[in-house]
């Protein structure tokens, strides 16, 4: 179903493009051309570029258009809105100048191009059957999802590694569905999502030399997403809800925190130092490297855990998915609410 040959080429070009663009970016930095990135949820020492989305989405379009030689049409709309996505959010990387309205605008045109012009899957939910031929309300449902998801990933985004290691195992679950209906545009298209993200991975794990940035975390969000609305497009006998256990991670990360930061009477558009991922951080001693490495190693399992619940869901119960999410939730609000207790009488700054 792979063509190993190709994607071995595929594999040492990407990886040529984006050490390059890499090199290139750090060259700019030694001449005096960079961002003086701050943000009060920064743990981690120095200057270091956030071009994680950069090296990852241009090495695939220029592979893909160059190299692959296939038809782009069918995901002609994820590129066009991760390219209008990226554009502004690596600005603001760069500038942090952009309002939270402002941002949140471009995520809805951005997630409105893209559902606006896919084939969208059904939606099999009892309670949400009513609006299965409101195209309306099913476009602005599929539009509300892909924001909340992007801002999910923004929320991880805050170790070396942890939101490609949640990425990763986002595109491994559909990779692995794929290959169990053996649909080829889905391997292929995932198989290629890992190649380009294995470089990203490399160079912001463990030793930071890049982040992923807002831009990165939206473009990965994007094709999350993406490629979850294709998958289930293109194979209608899945349970639309286990998408829910395949994206776990990102949305109790969202969910969640909306819920707390409305409970402490804070912002929800506004960042904070208070996700589980900080919260381990702060509870490691040690330099900022081990310790931010050390916390996205511990954050491991919650990446893992939607993978080993999609592989137990499509081989042994394809039911019940809203209770596998339930469960993921209530094991990631406990987890946190214990550490919490545990550190209470500990300094909150980092």
């Amino acid at each position: 179903m792979i063509d190993f040959s190709k994607l071995l080429f595929v594999t040492m070009i990407s990886s040529v493009t984006q050490i390059v663009i890499y090199l290139f970016v750090k060259f700019l930095s030694k001449r005096g051309i960079k961002s003086d990135y701050f943000a009060a949820q920064k743990i981690h020492e120095g200057e270091v570029p956030r071009i994680g989305g950069l090296l990852f989405l241009s090495s695939f379009l220029i592979t893909h258009i160059s190299v692959i030689n296939t038809n782009i049409f069918p995901i002609f709309p994820l590129l066009i809105s991760c390219i209008i996505v990226f554009t502004f959010s690596f600005y603001e990387d760069l500038k942090q100048s952009l309002s939270p309205f402002f941002r949140l605008s471009i995520l809805f045109i951005g997630s409105f191009v893209f559902v606006f012009f896919s084939e969208l899957p059904e939606i099999n939910v009892s309670f949400l059957i009513s609006i299965k031929d409101n195209e309306v309300i099913k476009l602005l449902l599929f539009i509300l999802s892909l924001m909340l998801l992007m801002n999910g990933f923004n929320f991880i985004d805050g170790l070396n590694g942890l939101s490609s290691f949640n990425f990763l195992s986002i595109i491994c679950s559909v990779l692995y569905l794929g290959h169990f209906y053996n649909d080829i545009f889905i391997v292929n298209l995932s198989a290629l999502i890992i190649v380009f993200a294995i470089v990203v991975f490399l160079l912001n794990f463990p030793f930071g030399k890049i982040f992923l940035g807002d831009s990165g975390s939206y473009v990965y969000a994007l094709f999350s997403g993406a490629l979850v609305i294709y998958l289930f497009e293109r194979q209608s006998q899945l349970p639309t809800l286990l998408a829910m256990v395949i994206l776990a991670y990102p949305i109790t990360e969202m969910l969640f925190s909306i819920f707390r930061k409305i409970l402490l009477k804070y912002s929800p558009l506004r960042p904070d130092v208070n996700h589980l991922h900080h919260l381990i951080f702060k509870k490691i001693n040690g330099n900022l490297r081990y310790r931010n490495n050390t916390a996205s190693l511990i954050m491991l399992p919650f990446c893992i855990i939607p993978f080993l619940l999609t592989y137990y869901s499509i081989n042994y119960n394809l039911n019940n998915n809203f209770l596998k999410f339930v469960f993921y939730f209530i094991f990631y609000i406990v987890c946190y609410l214990l550490l919490f207790q545990s550190m209470k009488n500990i300094k909150s700054d980092f």
